[in-house]
């Protein structure tokens, strides 16, 4: 993901009817990762589709399912989202589910390359609403740029802000997404214990924060 207004990222965070990750795993391959489904995506615009379970959940458990999707086109993801079929998965896999869709925030991301012996990925993101975009974006600007080489050796692969898309007709939101991807579990908790605590203050209220892991086993993914 980078700064590209053209490139649209949606999230999609639920609680899981399974209980067990095996049982979740099945019936998402069979539902979003179902052959003709992706490519049904995939032609409309579908880039990237990656799925993340709660860090502290148990190896065999979960409980709640972050889907992180990219798309390129905002009109093939409606037309997508708004097929039956694809509505029926989604109420077969969660109990709940709260999807949103995000465009790109104007400030300083990054994308690295990890050493090839260190595969596994890890997702950490806040959520909120600021008081202003402009002060938002210029203290996650100063402290990404201030920080990278040090939350670098704690295992940081990516940083990537988004702002939550309007519906026609409302004004532009104010509700800002950070996702950050790392390569070191223990690194991105230290991290996030000892780093900067100014981006906090851009928030009206108390943000969302939540730290993922990739599930077990084998799950569809592009």
């Amino acid at each position: 993901m980078t700064n590209n207004k053209d490139i649209f990222l949606l999230a999609i965070r639920g609680a899981l009817k399974p209980s067990l990750v095996e049982d979740a795993r099945t019936l998402h391959n069979n539902t979003a990762g179902h052959p003709e489904g992706v490519a049904a995506a995939r032609a409309l615009g579908d880039l990237s589709h990656n799925v993340f379970v709660p860090l502290e959940d148990a190896p065999t458990a979960a409980s709640e399912l972050l889907i992180l999707d990219t798309w390129n086109s905002l009109e093939g993801l409606g037309r997508f989202f708004g097929d039956s079929k694809v509505q029926e998965g989604g109420g077969m896999m969660f109990k709940s589910r709260a999807p949103a869709v995000f465009t790109t925030a104007d400030t300083y991301s990054f994308s690295l390359p990890s050493p090839r012996t260190r595969p596994d990925r890890f997702v950490g993101m806040i959520r909120g609403t600021v008081r202003s975009r402009e002060e938002a974006l210029a203290t996650f600007d100063r402290a990404t740029r201030a920080n990278v080489n040090k939350s670098r050796l704690h295992g940081h692969v990516s940083h990537h802000m988004f702002w939550r898309i309007a519906q026609p007709g409302e004004p532009e939101t104010l509700d800002l997404l950070g996702v950050d991807i790392w390569h070191d579990a223990e690194g991105m908790g230290a991290w996030y214990a000892e780093g900067p605590k100014d981006i906090y203050e851009v928030f009206a209220g108390e943000p969302a924060a939540s730290v993922w892991k990739q599930p077990a086993g084998s799950w569809v993914e592009w």
